[in-house]
């Protein structure tokens, strides 16, 4: 009997039925609990970019490839270093002081006042003017930027104060105002005026706790172009006081009547700087490939990725917790669960190299959550030239499948995909979503850009998505082996397909599609990892205005109808002004060179 089993047991290791470390070359459910737990555990506190739980989640998976006999494929070994923005910080040169009657007093940062992340590093003074809102919609005939009797305000060198928020609504389920919110938003028009900076204060209404506003980094690397801080209460309130108004009656009257009460406060003046600092770390991508056995086709590459970044303790950016207590955010679905099935996927393609003529690539990329960075710097690489990608499948979120329900996306960005999928899904019978579009908000996106077919596996959102509870034991574990071992079967009909895999630019239809405020449709993709003053954008929509308009991937938009571009936010603010079928002059900087572009805005 023993000597059976021991006969047994070699012949298992032999023929690589089961590794030395217990893990198994076939995709298990299992091998996928066990990648699950270490990733998304509280000892690696979220996989936030440029700490400790990253470096370790880094060398957990380049063991992993060594285990699988991948070979090292990025620029230092398995990996791709890059630079990326993950916080901020206060530098040294902040202050605010106001002068009133000659006397001037002077506040403490942090605890009177803060700069917003977001604000221009530069120093603001002038006379005060309150302007309400600081809102402009013209659609609701209010305009915080017009005096009582309706003539547009002198702001050029004054600092404007305004409230933070919106005015409530008598429609508790509805408020209008709500789009115009978002104090990024607010700048745009505050900057236009002339104004030198901005002051926000909270108003009784919406925060009666007078908190001021946390130093966040919101994932644009460009400024608003003006300094912009926000302050107590009180202070607003007493230089009001001074100059003969109520802060909470005007606060009172603005909310009940929705008509703005904006005025100078003659003899009030203010002047600050702010100082924030982008702080800069170097994370990875890890790459690890198995060569193809064809003298041709190995020359072509498959990339298999997911991102393993998550978002930390959850205090930077992405967050949608809303309690007080500091938690940390494992991000089990995101994305530990598609970081797992690309080792599966690995394990898998090393223990039958034999089978693969293309090459295959596995990458886990890093700053996914602070816009694509990682994906978005490997596809500008010189090592993405070199790779020569034929296709790329991107695993995002794909632990939670419910009610046999999976999600592909840029199923038509290859002739190959639609007909293959459902092929292969005969034996799985999932329940499958097909989306033709090859752009959306995870790194296929990055690829697709590049004119490389694309296909996107995820299971749904739901509503543990970028909170602390979106732990390993709501993975289900089986649905994303079944999901994985479809995945498999897709990736080697890649790498052994005789022929090019065709790439389709997807036209995609935008009707019926809303976006808050924004009624019009232009078709333009941001890139979130450049560092230009205005929008630089990765690529256009098939068929999209932007498209016919002319423009191209990395234009940059500096100017859209008579606003000026600094960042996405005054994009996103300028296209609210606009209607369907509506032409706007559309200015960018293109190869050094400043070209004006005219597009007919479409309808969403």
């Amino acid at each position: 009997m023993k000597s059976k089993i021991f006969l047994l047991f070699t012949f298992v290791i032999l023929t690589g039925f089961i590794r030395w470390d217990g893990t198994n070359p076939e995709i298990s459910k299992d091998d996928i609990s066990k990648h699950v737990k270490y990733l998304a555990s509280d000892e690696l506190e979220g996989r936030f970019p440029g700490t400790n739980g990253d470096k370790l989640s880094e060398k957990y998976i380049i063991k992993e490839f060594e285990s699988y006999g991948l070979k090292p494929a990025g620029e230092n070994g398995f990996l791709q270093p890059f630079e990326m923005v993950t916080e901020l910080k206060l530098g040294e040169k902040n202050y605010f002081n106001t002068t009133l009657n000659g006397a001037m007093t002077r506040y403490q940062e942090g605890t009177e006042y803060v700069p917003y992340g977001f604000s221009d590093n530069k120093a603001a003074s002038g006379e005060l003017v309150f302007v309400g809102y600081g809102i402009t919609a013209p659609e609701l005939g209010y305009d915080d930027y017009k005096d009582k009797n309706g003539n547009v305000m002198d702001l050029k060198g004054k600092i404007v104060v305004m409230m933070r928020y919106a005015p409530p609504s008598k429609d508790p389920h509805s408020n209008p105002f709500s789009k115009y919110e978002n104090t990024r938003y607010k700048t745009l028009p505050a900057r236009e005026s002339g104004a030198a900076g901005m002051i926000l204060i909270s108003g009784y209404d919406a925060d009666p706790d007078d908190k001021l506003a946390k130093l966040r980094f919101d994932n644009s690397l460009s400024n608003a172009g003006i300094p912009v801080i926000n302050c107590k209460r009180n202070i607003i309130e007493n230089l009001m006081q001074s100059a003969g108004y109520n802060f909470k009656d005007v606060e009172k009257g603005i909310n009940e009547s929705q008509k703005p009460n904006s005025f100078a406060l003659s003899g009030v003046k203010a002047e600050f700087m702010t100082d924030v600092i982008q702080v800069k770390i170097t994370t990875n991508n890890i790459i690890g490939k198995i060569e193809g056995n064809d003298p041709q086709l190995k020359k072509e590459t498959i990339v298999i990725g997911a991102h393993k970044d998550h978002l930390g303790y959850g205090s930077q950016y992405g967050s949608l917790y809303e309690g007080n207590e500091r938690l940390i955010h494992n991000g089990a679905d995101d994305n530990a669960s598609g970081t797992s099935a690309v080792l599966e996927l690995a394990q898998k393609f090393a223990s039958n190299k034999e089978l693969t003529k293309r090459t295959m690539v596995f990458m886990l990329f890093n700053g996914e959550e602070a816009g694509l960075l990682g994906s978005a710097y490997l596809t500008k690489s010189k090592l993405f030239q070199d790779l020569n990608v034929t296709a790329m499948i991107n695993l995002d979120m794909v632990g939670r499948l419910s009610d046999n329900k999976l999600n592909i996306g840029g199923t038509g960005t290859s002739s190959l995909w639609s007909n293959l999928i459902d092929s292969l899904n005969k034996s799985y019978n999932f329940n499958l979503n097909k989306t033709p579009d090859g752009f959306g908000p995870s790194d296929h996106a990055s690829f697709y850009t590049q004119n490389v077919p694309v296909l996107f596996f995820f299971t749904g959102n739901h509503p543990d998505y970028h909170k602390p509870s979106d732990d390993w034991d709501k993975i289900n574990t089986a649905g994303e082996e079944s999901i994985t071992k479809m995945v498999y079967d897709v990736a080697v009909t890649m790498a052994n397909y005789p022929n090019k895999i065709e790439f389709i630019k997807v036209v995609t239809s935008n009707e019926n599609k809303t976006m808050g405020n924004i009624r019009v449709y232009i078709g333009t993709i941001p890139d979130y990892s450049s560092q230009a003053e205005g929008m630089e954008i990765t690529g256009v929509k098939a068929g999209s205005p932007a498209e016919k308009g002319g423009l191209q991937a990395k234009d940059v938009i500096i100017k859209f109808g008579k606003h000026d571009i600094k960042n996405v936010y005054d994009y996103t603010y300028a296209l609210a002004e606009y209607k369907p079928n509506e032409e706007v002059d559309v200015v960018v900087k293109r190869n050094g060179e400043t070209v004006t572009l005219k597009l007919v805005c479409g309808s969403r």
